[in-house]
């Protein structure tokens, strides 16, 4: 494993953030501060990271279970200092991940892939479930369920891409 960090001019953020989470959204993820996990293994799909320059903020946004909020804020780092990709040049998808340095008192962040492919399929079939569980776990219309989570993932995602 050759595994390479790349740091991201402060110029680029923007760019950067929009075009990694557009080759990266929906694969499963890991999130740690430092040695700490806030979200570990299985992981869940990386809805995507957000960068808001005028309040000088990234924040990292996960698929969660809840229909009723399908995207939650995992973390956020105030005043982030320094964007580093990691990348492992020998994987087929060698993007394993980003690290980003906040304040000087604050742990490193990690995101860290656990695949090379999305994880949509899964996330979309969690979701429809806690939909057929939420309508009483009546029969006969899992379809509905499967295109309402479908239809709930797709409008938390695609602010994260345009």
């Amino acid at each position: 494993m050759a595994v390479k960090k790349t740091r991201i001019l402060k110029y680029e953020w923007p760019t950067f953030v929009k075009d990694f989470n557009r080759q990266n959204q929906f694969r499963k993820a890991t999130l740690s501060l430092g040695k700490k996990s806030v979200i570990g293994e299985p992981g869940l799909p990386l809805v995507g990271l957000c960068y808001n320059e005028d309040r000088r903020r990234m924040e990292f946004y996960f698929g969660g279970m809840d229909p009723k909020n399908p995207a939650h804020l995992a973390h956020r780092v105030e005043v982030p200092r320094a964007i580093y990709l990691i990348r492992d040049t020998e994987a087929c998808n060698p993007v394993r991940g980003v690290q980003i340095k906040g304040a000087p008192e604050e742990d490193m962040a990690y995101v860290i892939f656990l695949d090379e492919e999305p994880a949509k399929c899964e996330w979309t079939a969690m979701l429809a479930y806690n939909l057929y569980k939420m309508r009483g776990t009546i029969h006969g219309e899992d379809q509905k369920d499967w295109y309402e989570a479908e239809r709930l993932i797709e409008e938390v995602a695609t602010p994260f891409i345009d």
